[in-house]
C-alpha cells in the first residue's frame, strides 16, 4: 500500500472568484504569443535551453514567478486590491502551457520539415522521388523546387524572403490534418477529464509547483509561503551555482567545469557488456526536485525498468539475439517498440473499462437519453454532446484525408489506433507520473514492417503513413493533451467558468498557431537554411527517416516474423497483469516504467530519478511525514531553481550567441 507521504502534496484552499478575466486572459495570451514568436529562433538557432521542450515548460513558470515574486509584491505594498489572485495567475500559466508546443515539437518542429523534405532530400543519387514519392498527390506537395531547397539550404544572401507563393497550397491541405489531430485532442482531453481528476483522482505532479506559488499569502505578508521558506531558498541559490559556473565555462573554457554527466561508453567496451551502451547518468535539479512529489511506487518503476531493459538487451546479446532498432519510433530497440505497442493497447482497454460508467455518461448526455437530465456537464471544458461529436469528426476527418493521400482501409484504422494511444498513453504518463517528456517507441510502421511485413503495402502509401505520425505523434515531449488535462486540474479547487476558459485557450492556439507558422518559416528563410542551424535532427535526421525506409522497402520489402507476435502479446499481457495486480491486491509494480523503459526521456532523466527517489525514500523512512513535508520546500527550489536560470541563460544565450542548456535538449 502507498503510504500518505507517497502521494504528491495536493494544494486545496476555498473556492475564489473566477480566474479567467480580461487582463489575465490578454497577459496569458501576449506572453504566450511573444515565446511562440521567439522558440524557434532560440531553440534551434542560438540552441539554448528549450523555452518548452518538455510538458513543463520553463516559459509558463517563470512567467508566473514574475506575476507572484514581481508584480503581486509590488501591488500588494502599494495597490492590494489589484493584485492578482490565484484563478489569474492559473488562468496566465494555463494559456501559456498549452500554447508552448506549437512553435517546437508540439506542432511546427516537424510539421513543415516534413512537407518540404521530400523535394529538399531527393536528388538523382538516392533516387528517392522515384522511388517514393512521386505519385503521391499534388496538393500534399510543394510545386516549386527552389523554394523547398531553399528551406533548408537557404537563398543566396542578400535574396532572403519566405516564399509564401510556394507553400500556400500545401500549408492549406496540410492544415487541414493539423485541424482534425487537434480536434482529437480536444475532444480525448475532454473525455478524460472527469475520470483522471474527479473519479480515479490522478496526482498531476506538474502543477504542484504552479498551484503553490499561485497560493495567497499568509496576512500582512507580500509572497506566498512558499517564496519565503530558507529551504526553498538554499536549493535555489545551489542550482543558481550550478549553473553559473557551467554557463561561464562555456562561455569562457578556461573556467573549470562542474561535470554532471558520465557514461559508461569507455568502461563497457567489448561483447556483449558493449550491447547495453548507451548508459549515461545525468543530474538535473529539477527533474530530482519532480520525482520527489512522485509517489514512490511510480518513481521506483520508471528507473527500474530502464535498467530492467537495459538487462534484456543484455541477455540477448549473451545469447547471440537480433535486436535491430525501431524503425520508426523513439525507442532503441524494436523488440521494446513492440511490448511497447502492445502494452499501451493493454492500458487503453484498461482505461476504456475503468472510464466505462463515465463513457456511458458521456454518451446519454450527448444522445440525450433518458438520464441526460441527471447528468452535469457544465464543468467540463467541452459538453459532452460536442466531445462526441469532435470525435467523431475529428477521426473521420482524418481517416478521409488519409484516404484521399493514398491510404488504404487498414493502414487508416491502424494508424487511428496509435494516434488514440499517443494520446492517451502520453497522457496517462504525464498526468500520473509527471514524467516530462515521453516520445512514442512506436509508430504504425514499427508494427507492420514487423509483424506482417511490408510487402501488402504500397511503398507511397507507407511513407504517407510515417510522415504524418512523424509529424503529430512521433516526439510527444509537448504534446497538447496533457496540457489541456493539467489546464483543466488547476480549476478543481476554484470557481472558473470553464467554457470562458475553453474560449481563451483555443483564441491563444489559434493566435499562437499564426505565430509559431511565421517564425518557424522565417527562421530557415532568414538564417541561410535549416541545414546551417543548431538543430540537424529537425531539419534533416527526422524527416530523412521516413524517405530511407520508404525507399529501403521499395527495393527489399521488409517481411514480418511470428517471433515479433511474442513481444507484441507479452507487452499486453504483462501490462495487464501488473494492472490487475495493483487493482486487486494493491500490489506489485507500476506499469508505468514499462511503457517508456527503452525511450530517450528515459535515457536521459532515469538517474535524475532515481536520486529523486533514494532521497525522498531515506527522508520518508527516517523522518516520516514530517520529514517529507519539511523537506518538500528545497526540492521545489531544485525545479525553480531550473526554471531561473535556465530563462537567464536563454537571455545570456541570445545575447553572445552561444547557447548553454540546463535541461535535456
Amino acid at each position: 500500500m502507498t503510504r500518505a507521504a507517497d502521494a504528491p502534496v495536493s494544494v486545496s484552499e476555498p473556492a475564489q472568484q473566477s480566474g479567467v478575466t480580461t487582463r489575465a486572459v490578454l497577459i496569458g495570451i501576449v506572453f504566450a504569443l511573444a515565446l511562440c514568436a521567439f522558440t524557434p529562433y532560440n531553440d534551434f538557432k542560438i540552441a539554448a535551453t528549450y523555452i518548452a521542450g518538455t510538458q513543463f515548460p520553463i516559459g509558463a513558470v517563470f512567467v508566473e514567478l514574475l506575476l507572484v515574486g514581481v508584480v503581486n509584491v509590488f501591488l500588494r505594498r502599494f495597490n492590494p486590491r489589484a493584485a492578482f489572485n490565484k484563478g489569474e495567475l492559473l488562468t496566465v500559466w494555463s494559456l501559456i502551457l498549452v500554447a508552448s508546443g506549437l512553435p517546437s515539437s508540439g506542432m511546427m518542429r516537424y510539421f513543415l520539415p516534413h512537407i518540404a523534405a521530400p523535394h529538399y532530400m531527393s536528388d538523382t543519387t538516392n533516387g528517392w522521388e522515384s522511388k517514393v514519392w512521386a505519385t503521391i498527390p499534388e496538393w500534399m506537395k510543394i510545386t516549386d523546387t527552389e523554394a523547398a531547397l531553399a528551406f533548408a539550404k537557404g537563398y543566396p544572401r542578400g535574396s532572403e524572403r519566405i516564399p509564401w507563393e510556394a507553400w500556400a497550397s500545401p500549408l492549406f491541405f496540410w492544415s487541414i490534418l493539423a485541424f482534425f489531430f487537434l480536434l482529437a485532442t480536444f475532444s480525448i482531453a475532454s473525455l478524460l477529464r472527469k475520470q483522471w481528476i474527479e473519479n480515479e483522482k490522478f496526482s498531476f505532479p506538474l502543477v504542484t509547483l504552479p498551484l503553490l506559488l499561485a497560493e495567497d499569502p499568509e496576512p500582512g505578508r507580500l509572497a506566498p509561503p512558499l517564496l519565503r521558506s530558507p529551504l526553498f531558498w538554499l536549493a535555489v541559490i545551489g542550482v543558481t551555482t550550478l549553473h553559473t559556473i557551467r554557463g561561464m565555462h562555456v562561455l569562457y573554457p578556461s573556467i573549470p567545469d562542474i561535470i554532471i554527466h558520465w557514461d559508461l561508453w569507455g568502461t563497457l567496451t567489448s561483447p556483449p557488456m558493449n550491447q547495453i551502451n548507451p548508459i549515461d547518468f545525468w543530474i538535473y535539479p529539477l527533474v530530482i526536485g519532480i520525482s520527489y512529489l512522485l509517489s514512490a511506487e511510480v518513481c521506483f518503476s520508471l528507473w527500474f525498468f530502464h535498467l530492467f531493459y537495459k538487462g534484456e538487451i543484455l541477455i540477448g546479446a549473451i545469447n547471440n539475439f537480433d535486436m535491430p532498432g525501431a524503425v520508426a519510433g523513439y525507442s532503441y530497440k524494436q523488440f521494446h517498440s513492440l511490448e511497447a505497442f502492445g502494452g499501451g493497447v493493454a492500458l487503453l482497454l484498461w482505461t476504456a473499462w475503468s472510464a466505462r460508467r463515465h463513457i456511458a455518461d458521456v454518451w446519454e448526455k450527448a444522445t440525450n437519453g433518458p438520464r441526460a437530465r441527471e447528468i452535469d456537464d457544465s464543468a467540463e471544458l467541452i459538453g459532452y454532446r460536442a466531445t462526441l461529436f469532435g470525435l467523431i469528426i475529428s477521426y473521420v476527418g482524418i481517416g478521409v484525408f488519409l484516404y484521399a493521400a493514398g491510404l488504404n482501409l487498414v493502414l487508416i484504422l491502424l494508424s487511428l489506433l496509435t494516434l488514440t494511444l499517443a494520446l492517451v498513453v502520453i497522457s496517462w504518463v504525464v498526468c500520473q507520473a509527471g514524467l516530462l517528456f515521453m516520445a512514442q517507441p512506436y509508430g504504425t510502421v514499427d508494427i507492420l514492417a514487423t509483424t506482417v511485413g511490408t510487402g501488402p503495402f504500397k511503398v507511397p502509401a507507407l511513407y504517407t503513413l510515417f510522415r504524418w505520425e512523424n509529424m503529430f505523434i512521433f516526439d510527444t515531449r509537448e504534446m497538447l493533451a496533457p496540457s489541456l488535462l493539467e489546464a483543466a486540474k488547476t480549476a478543481e479547487d476554484r470557481r472558473t467558468d470553464t467554457r470562458k476558459l475553453l474560449w481563451a485557450i483555443l483564441l491563444v492556439i489559434a493566435l499562437g498557431w499564426v505565430v509559431s507558422l511565421y517564425a518557424s518559416l522565417w527562421l530557415p528563410y532568414m538564417n541561410g537554411g535549416g541545414y546551417s542551424l543548431n538543430n540537424l535532427f529537425t531539419y534533416r535526421w527526422s524527416p530523412q527517416k521516413p524517405l530511407g525506409f520508404a525507399a529501403g522497402i521499395a527495393s527489399v520489402p521488409k517481411k514480418g516474423d511470428i517471433s515479433n507476435w511474442f513481444h507484441l502479446f507479452g507487452g499486453f499481457g504483462g501490462v495487464l497483469f501488473m494492472l490487475l495486480a495493483r487493482a486487486r491486491l494493491s500490489a506489485g509494480l507500476h506499469p508505468i516504467g514499462f511503457l517508456c523503459a527503452s525511450v530517450y526521456s528515459m535515457h536521459m532523466l532515469w538517474f535524475s530519478i532515481f536520486i529523486g527517489w533514494l532521497g525522498k525514500s531515506l527522508i520518508q523512512r527516517y523522518g516520516g511525514m514530517k520529514g517529507y513535508l519539511g523537506a518538500l520546500p528545497f526540492f521545489l527550489g531544485l525545479i525553480l531553481g531550473d526554471v531561473i536560470n535556465a530563462m537567464i541563460w536563454i537571455l545570456i544565450g541570445n545575447l553572445t550567441n552561444v547557447g548553454y542548456s540546463v535541461m535535456p535538449g
